[in-house]
């Protein structure tokens, strides 16, 4: 048995990257398939995982991870789930229903579907933050090297959240614009895979801004 354990504590380790899009993919599709309402809404858990696997494909890419996982899929990790536990308060207190309503209207304009999110999941911007913040505390207990990692650095750490919630906004814009173009009116599916896949490539777009920082001071 403890054979077993390590030898898949072993092949985890070694495919960080994928395991890690999946547990993000598997959470996200258990808020979809929970809300979904028609058959034809499954077309928002295939975008889904095309969003989050191309995301995390890319962070792979621009930080390949060395031994174990990296900061920025730790990071990815922590703040989904912080993310999905602060909506699961958000959603009892509002409705998810009501609010994706609300965002399908002010889809077009940024600024407010940025302030509709703040104001009526402020749990779920709260997660997130918090479980970028965790993922802070446990990379530089587990592996004092990251301290040299982008996100290893509160300020760092904050700027990753700040483009997650960023893409975050952009992600249901998408996702909406989508749902016009099949003749759909945007749902909590949309909403949720929007919010997930965009905080995916929020966190692509932190990386790639520091990677070329990085290369500027080089």
């Amino acid at each position: 048995m403890n054979e077993l354990a390590l030898s898949l504590a072993g092949t985890i380790r070694r495919h960080t990257m994928a395991a890690s899009a999946l547990v993000v993919l598997g959470a996200a599709w258990w808020w979809q398939l929970a809300a979904l309402q028609q058959e034809k809404d499954l077309v928002w858990l295939a975008l889904t995982a095309f969003s989050v696997l191309t995301g995390f494909a890319a962070l792979g890419w621009l930080r390949p991870a060395r031994v174990g996982i990296t900061a920025p899929q730790a990071m990815m990790l922590l703040g989904t789930l912080g993310m999905l536990g602060g909506l699961a308060i958000d959603a009892h207190n509002s409705g998810l229903g009501a609010i994706a309503t609300m965002c399908a209207a002010s889809a077009p304009d940024f600024l407010a579907v940025a302030r509709l999110h703040l104001e009526w999941l402020p749990a779920m911007h709260l997660g997130m933050a918090a479980g970028g913040l965790g993922a802070l505390a446990w990379l530089r207990r587990a592996r004092p090297g990251c301290r040299r990692q982008f996100c290893a650095r509160f300020m760092q750490n904050i700027a990753c959240s700040g483009w997650m919630m960023v893409g975050m906004v952009v992600g249901v814009m998408a996702y909406y614009r989508v749902a016009a173009w099949i003749g759909t009116v945007g749902g909590v599916p949309e909403m949720l895979g929007g919010m997930i896949g965009g905080m995916v490539w929020g966190m692509v777009v932190s990386v790639s801004i520091y990677r070329a920082y990085i290369s500027l001071r080089a």
